[in-house]
């Protein structure tokens, strides 16, 4: 029997096996993406094994080795594929959306990423009552660590113009699909709580007005700041971080089984908005963003407002009910919420990492970790 030591051994030298997996990665997943027969493309000449076999070798690198570069392969890879299921429809949207064999990568992917934030998840009540489950959100939420961010803090007090337009930049990805993820939340679900899902619809509708729409307010931001529209340099720029917290929503949102931890994700979601939006806003007119326009901060604004009664509307009009019908899944609630928590902690400490950098680039002082 093997000591742990040579297992230790063991297990580094099946790590090192596959060198050029990530490269691996990217060249049989694009091409098949890119093919207008994914399953057909992966069946030649072996390459369905071979992908299959890098990517439970990043599996292991990202979510066992902890190696960050892997997971943001990973997640560039989830992107692309939840993106086949609710991109924009057009005339070039292959059959890919319903391929088999990039629905096991995703399926296989899912599988070890779950499992890793699952093991960061601790102290979750087993049981709890429907009516405590709103005092228990906030109390995990006001608990965690990303709880008043520094993020926030040096944006209000700190940083610059350039700082803060890159934090748009970095935070496009999730704030123009939010609207696909209400639009999920609202399939399948008992009467009883559509209006409350059916109100946060309506707001990102601009409550019927074409001009006041989120994802026009956003547009209008980014056109004020002379940042041009381009949706897949603002994803290539993202660190594991920013892609595993859209990656959260978007697979909660797309799974049946997941909708307990998706509608705990989104109320974290609502309930953090508003004090966090808030700081942003004070640092925005701190360095000039949007004083000498109105309405250009909107999209923020607005959710300082409305966000405020969302949260403890999802809470009372959604959780609640869903929750007297199914009380085994209060845990599941619970735990999509601090799974979001910790992608939410995870995304901001790398923006704060990278306005750091960015100040130390300008000065031209050695940048800060």
């Amino acid at each position: 029997m093997p000591t742990e030591s040579a297992g230790g051994v063991a297990a580094r030298s099946n790590l090192e096996m596959m060198p050029n997996a990530a490269e691996t990665l990217h060249r049989l997943f694009d091409a098949a993406l890119a093919s207008q027969d994914a399953d057909l493309y992966l069946a030649n000449q072996g390459h369905a094994s071979e992908l299959h076999h890098a990517v439970r070798h990043l599996c292991a690198l990202g979510f066992s080795a902890d190696k960050p570069e892997a997971r943001r392969d990973l997640h560039r890879a989830l992107y692309k594929l939840y993106d086949l299921q609710i991109c924009r429809p057009s005339p070039d949207v292959t059959a890919n959306q319903d391929s088999v064999e990039l629905l096991r990568i995703r399926k296989l992917i899912e599988a070890h990423w779950m499992k890793w934030e699952e093991r960061r998840i601790a102290g979750l009540p087993d049981e709890i009552a429907p009516d405590q489950i709103g005092e228990a959100i906030k109390s995990l939420w006001r608990e965690h660590s990303s709880y008043g961010h520094p993020v926030f803090d040096f944006m209000r007090d700190n940083a610059n113009r350039d700082q803060i337009v890159t934090y748009f930049t970095t935070d496009y990805a999730l704030n123009m699909r939010f609207y696909d993820l209400i639009v999920l939340s609202l399939v399948g679900i008992d009467e009883d709580v559509r209006m409350e899902v059916a109100g946060n619809f309506w707001d990102e509708m601009g409550q019927g007005n074409p001009t006041r729409t989120h994802v026009r307010l956003y547009r209008d931001l980014l056109d004020y700041l002379g940042v041009k529209d381009d949706p897949q340099a603002f994803v290539e720029a993202l660190g594991w971080e920013g892609l595993a917290g859209h990656n959260l929503l978007v697979s909660f949102a797309l799974s049946r089984r997941a909708y307990f931890r998706s509608i705990g994700a989104l109320a974290i979601t609502e309930l953090s908005d508003p004090d966090q939006y808030a700081r942003l806003l004070d640092g925005c007119r701190r360095v000039g963003i949007g004083t000498d326009q109105s309405g250009v901060l909107d999209y923020y604004s607005e959710h300082v407002e409305v966000d405020a009664l969302h949260g403890d509307g999802w809470i009372d009009n959604v959780i609640v009910p869903v929750l007297r019908r199914y009380p085994d899944q209060a845990r599941a609630v619970l735990e999509g919420a601090a799974m979001r928590l910790n992608t939410s902690k995870d995304y901001w400490d790398w923006q704060l990492a990278t306005m750091k950098q960015m100040e130390g680039a300008s000065s031209g002082q050695p940048a800060l970790a």
